[in-house]
């Protein structure tokens, strides 16, 4: 009897206390990114600024600002993705990506998903190892797809929030806070045909009407 004994604790040891420790162990280790998790918008005014109305690619959006620098705008068309990067003579810079959604890895609906996870949402002690497996990778996505936001910048805007967008037939997510870091944000939106990535970055403030 005290053999089975020992055997079935050395196998709870490998399959419950293990898998549990790991958890633990990946979860306090996961970047403070991955705290953040989609919030509301609250303040929805806009700019009373003169806009500008830009048309790239059959598509068109209106800007805050008119002193946009024909000479230092580019346009980049491949089959899977088109590029704009429209500048101005202030300093800003607006970078537009817009790709297929044949051509997207992932959804909104998948992203909100793994937005929603925190370390602190980890079942760590279900014995469930598919519960656990699961929220470890949705973590770990999590982790990759944040660590991916504001390439190129200082920092990541995501570490000052992550706001959810809709609207238009779009469904997204804010990453970065102007009241908190004014100099950068970025947006990207998701509807059945394809997903738009607009990334901006400025020397100067930005306000979050703009």
């Amino acid at each position: 009897m005290k053999i089975i004994a020992r055997i079935s604790v050395a196998v709870l040891a490998l399959c419950w206390a293990l898998p549990v420790g790991l958890s633990l162990y990946l979860t306090k280790t996961a970047p403070a990114i991955t705290r953040q998790v989609p919030r509301s918008l609250i303040d929805f005014s806009t700019s009373e600024t003169p806009r500008t109305r830009l048309s790239y690619f059959g598509r068109e959006f209106e800007v805050p600002w008119m002193d946009i620098d024909e000479s230092q705008t580019k346009l980049e068309a491949r089959q899977d993705h088109q590029i704009v990067w429209v500048c101005f003579r202030s300093g800003l810079k607006l970078f537009v990506w817009i790709t297929p959604h044949r051509k997207t890895a992932f959804d909104y609906a998948f992203l909100k998903r793994a937005y929603e996870i925190t370390p602190d949402k980890i079942h760590y002690w279900s014995f469930s190892p598919h519960q656990r497996s699961q929220d470890q990778i949705l973590l770990a996505l999590k982790a990759s797809f944040l660590q991916d936001i504001g390439l190129g910048m200082s920092s990541n805007p995501a570490e000052t929030g992550i706001f959810d967008l809709q609207g238009n037939g779009y469904r997204g997510f804010q990453y970065g806070n102007p009241k908190v870091r004014p100099s950068m944000l970025e947006v990207r939106l998701y509807d059945q045909d394809e997903s738009i990535e607009m990334n901006s970055c400025k020397w100067a403030t930005m306000s979050r009407p703009e």
